[in-house]
């Protein structure tokens, strides 16, 4: 790589103290703990994907469905592998999606006007 280059192992130019802190404090390695629909039962629960092997993290927030900027405090954000982020979010669009579809799906035995006594 040239000098000046692009390394997809530094931290980011805007938000690297965030990024740092939060990289640090997961120990340089993803948080997933089967959020992403993955058991992850060969690293006893926790995805083993580990910063600046061959993957990068990136630091994401806690809620899948929210953006980093919602993210304020140190506990509203998590390190993860590119993997576990998208499938986590992908679980997490699934559920809101079966949420809303049960949500919006009439009782069986209601009937238009029926009140309960």
């Amino acid at each position: 790589m040239s000098a000046g280059g692009f390394d997809p192992f530094r931290p980011p130019m805007i938000g690297s103290r965030i990024w740092e802190e939060t990289m640090t404090a997961a120990e340089w390695c993803c948080e997933c703990t089967g959020q992403c629909g993955r058991p992850h039962a060969k690293t006893k629960g926790r995805c083993g994907t580990v910063h600046g092997t061959a993957h990068r993290l990136t630091v994401v927030a806690s809620d899948p469905l929210a953006t980093l900027a919602d993210a304020v405090t140190s506990t509203e954000r998590l390190a993860l592998c590119e993997s576990c982020d998208t499938g986590r979010r992908r679980v997490a669009q699934h559920t809101r999606a079966t949420t809303a579809a049960d949500a919006a799906q009439p009782e069986l035995f209601d009937l238009p006007g029926d009140r309960a006594a």
